[in-house]
């Protein structure tokens, strides 16, 4: 027997009072339904829905997006809210449905049907599931009402209320449809009788639907695996739900990153969308990705119920569905399990190293994770006393559970960065992390994490082969790690392979667009490579985009590009925004002045660095300024007086600034007093 499964939106609609109204005004209430009918064939058709059957005086249809669905609900509604009015009450939810050849087979019928039945004139109700589809959508707008214990239906169902303009949002006291009765024996009889009369009619209408359902369905090609995991939707009061929500977004997208087809953008990009207003689509074009992962998390003390749907992002299609109704221990299992339903759905061939990956549950202790995922929270706030609270989080978690190895390898990777944040010792800093490092090895050798850290402290130390190793090592586990690529393209920077370093800087910017540190690597490797263009074509979307970047570091990078470039002119208005905050870029604002022929703005800055510029800053400035006015007397002069601490600056600023002295031997035993040999060739 044949069976085709198909993801589907399904509303059931009826009018409230039907049969009291037929004995009443039986010329009346067939007017009426002659309404509803018509009403309903020209707008299920408009929201390319389907009307399944129409029965006495309700309607089922079926919908391939549950935003029509949505929609043609509100539409429906407003139209039966006008006068005359029409009391019509419509439930919606999404599930499978499985057409055979002789029969359509799906709870979700059931679940829309008792949905429904829990309206109230003029009102729409949707399951969870439908709202985690919609919720993004910026013009629907929903009330969530309370979880309730359908009839039939094994786990309680939150239900939320379409609470668009000119629509009724019932109270929750006021959902009195087929619910679960616990105490009542009499309704608990008349429960079972009303329940056997719609078993009936559902089993004779499901019947009848076979015979007249053609569903036109399409399978979605899938050409480009760009995916972007949203963060979950915490439907949760309770006070550590938000914690667990974050850590069900971050692990997902850890576990798809491992993926070599998958091209998953990282945690630092989709957390920017955070409770956001934006649609599926919009945000599916500013991450450059086809496909969305949404969902939501909602926690009762112990219980779990996570949701969550695949979207292709070109057509708002939902590709897959699914809920989980488990302990709050199995949440690592949840996440084990949805990824590799994504990448079921997506009929993606995986190695069996890969699965492995998947199937991998790095602890089963909650509490440590809880302390793992706030030591996480507190590390990427990047500041001393943040990254030394990280550490003493990854301790405690450790603490539960010895064998947590990811906890070895964030706390390696805070102990290092305190090297930049809070002055540590890098010598010490360097030895500790990697002896944490060790220790993750011994229990986990396949955590991208260990590697990525590692090569970081090896390519600081100056130990490239070792660091090569590393940073490929991380790839190889998590091709998705941003981190791993971000500095591999930085140790390849180290080592002047310039074309390597973009290739490894292109990667890290698809994987995070939202971070700036990702496409600063990027812009640096861009002007590395020459390829100038592209670079300003990347820092004035950065610029144009405005999401909080420094403005100061933008300003920086076009300063750079121009000046790579000779383009004194175009140079100087970015120098002009940098020098009030950072007076030692004086030197640049007066050398492009003097190479633009406006020679009085030079001497103005010569002025202005005699005053404002401290001694230790002093003569390398105006080295530089008398540079550009070819004065070599007095370029020699400060050149004479340079303090040491500015000699690898010197060194760095000789090709762009006293390249017209390399053969006068007074610069050069100048230089050489600075211990700086100068390449003539």
């Amino acid at each position: 027997m044949t069976q085709e499964r198909q993801l589907a939106a399904i509303m059931f609609t009826d009018i409230e009072g039907y049969t009291a109204l037929m004995q009443k005004d039986e010329a009346n209430a067939v007017a009426i339904r002659a309404r509803l009918r018509s009403t309903f064939e020209t707008t299920i058709e408009a929201f390319n829905g389907k009307v399944i059957q129409y029965f006495g005086d309700g309607t089922l249809s079926t919908f391939r997006s549950t935003i029509d669905a949505v929609e043609c609900a509100i539409e429906l509604q407003v139209v039966f809210l006008s006068e005359p009015k029409i009391p019509v009450r419509i439930g919606i939810h999404v599930g499978d449905i499985i057409h055979t050849e002789d029969d359509i087979i799906g709870d979700a019928v059931n679940v829309a049907a008792r949905i429904e039945s829990c309206a109230i004139p003029g009102s729409i109700l949707i399951s969870d599931k439908v709202h985690d589809q919609t919720r993004n959508h910026t013009h629907i707008k929903s009330k969530f009402l309370d979880a309730y214990e359908l009839k039939n239906v094994e786990e309680a169902i939150p239900l939320f209320a379409i609470a668009n303009d000119s629509l009724i949002v019932p109270k929750a006291e006021d959902i009195k449809g087929k619910l679960k009765v616990h105490n009542n024996k009499s309704e608990q009889v008349k429960s079972k009788k009303r329940i056997t009369i719609l078993v009936g009619v559902l089993i004779a209408l499901l019947l009848l639907i076979f015979l007249h359902f053609q569903f036109n369905h399409k399978s979605i090609e899938i050409n480009d695996y760009s995916i972007a995991v949203l963060p979950f939707e915490n439907l949760s009061t309770d006070d550590d739900a938000e914690i667990f929500r974050d850590g069900m977004t971050e692990d997902i997208l850890t576990h798809l990153s491992k993926i070599k087809e998958l091209h998953v953008i990282s945690r630092t990009s989709v957390m920017r969308y955070k409770k956001t207003n934006k649609s599926i689509p919009l945000i599916a074009e500013e991450l450059g990705v086809s496909l969305i992962l949404e969902g939501s998390i909602r926690k009762y003390g112990n219980k779990l119920r996570v949701t969550a749907q695949l979207i292709d992002a070109k057509t708002d299609e939902h590709i897959w569905a699914e809920n989980y109704d488990r302990t709050l221990t199995d949440i690592f299992d949840i996440q084990s399990e949805l990824s590799k339903e994504i990448v079921s759905a997506l009929e993606i061939n995986i190695t069996v190293e890969e699965e492995t990956y998947l199937a991998q549950i790095p602890t089963k202790n909650v509490e440590a994770y809880k302390l793992f995922l706030q030591g996480r929270k507190e590390a990427d706030k990047r500041n001393a006393k943040s990254l030394a609270k990280s550490i003493e989080l990854y301790e405690k978690a450790i603490g539960l559970d010895p064998k947590y190895a990811e906890a070895y390898a964030e706390i390696a990777n805070s102990i290092y960065l305190e090297t930049y944040y809070s002055a540590r010792n890098p010598g010490e800093a360097s030895q500790l992390a990697n002896d944490y490092l060790d220790e993750a090895i011994k229990i986990n050798d396949k955590v991208s994490r260990i590697y990525s850290v590692r090569g970081l402290i090896y390519n600081i130390k100056g130990k490239h082969d070792e660091a090569k190793t590393s940073f490929e090592r991380a790839i190889k586990l998590s091709p998705n790690d941003v981190t791993a690529r971000h500095q591999f393209s930085t140790f390849y920077y180290y080592t002047q392979q310039y074309e390597a370093q973009l290739e490894q800087a292109e990667i890290a910017y698809k994987l995070d667009p939202l971070s700036f540190a990702t496409a600063n690597t990027y812009f640096t490797a861009l002007m590395s490579n020459s390829k100038y263009e592209e670079a300003e074509a990347l820092m004035k979307k950065i610029e144009k985009e405005d999401l909080g970047y420094n403005k100061f570091v933008i300003n920086r990078s076009f300063f750079r590009l121009y000046m790579d470039q000779n383009k004194y002119n175009e140079a100087i208005e970015p120098l002009k925004k940098m020098v009030p905050k950072e007076n030692v870029f004086n030197r640049f604002l007066g050398f492009c002045y003097t190479k633009v022929g406006d020679t009085l703005s030079t001497y103005r800055i010569i002025d202005s660095i005699h005053k404002n510029s401290s001694d230790r800053e002093k003569s390398h400035q105006l080295a530089v300024v008398y540079s550009s006015l070819e004065m070599t007397d007095s370029v020699l002069y400060h050149l004479d007086t340079i303090r040491n601490k500015q000699t690898r600056t010197l060194k760095r600023e000789y090709e762009d600034f006293f390249r017209y002295l390399k053969d006068d031997q007074r610069f050069i035993n100048a230089l050489h007093k600075h211990g700086i040999k100068l390449n003539n060739n």
